[in-house]
């Protein structure tokens, strides 16, 4: 297993919010690169990312890191998603009546 190296969120983007400093403390460099990612995108469009999406602004080459990656942010409680629905992962903060 390769060791997860913890992230300063300070350093990372000085206009954090409360809850992104909170949950930057237990994400790998990676996992929170794509929750920026997922979360600027939410602001910005008023949706999820796709995969290919997240691959292009992050520079991965591939989809399946990209994927473990969401679903790691996921299994941590910091995203929330749709299973087998295009573009439903979101910040835990978003709230939706119909989404679980």
């Amino acid at each position: 297993m390769t060791k997860h190296t913890r992230v300063n969120v300070k350093k990372v983007n000085k206009s954090v919010t409360g809850f992104e400093e909170g949950v930057g403390r237990c994400m790998t460099e990676k996992q929170k690169t794509i929750f920026l990612v997922i979360d600027e995108w939410w602001k910005r469009f008023g949706y999820g990312p796709s995969v290919d999406d997240v691959m292009r602004l992050t520079g991965d080459r591939g989809r399946g890191n990209v994927v473990r990656t969401m679903k790691a942010l996921c299994d941590l409680g910091i995203c929330k998603r749709v299973p087998r629905r295009a573009r439903s992962i979101r910040p835990v903060y978003i709230k939706f009546r119909n989404i679980e």
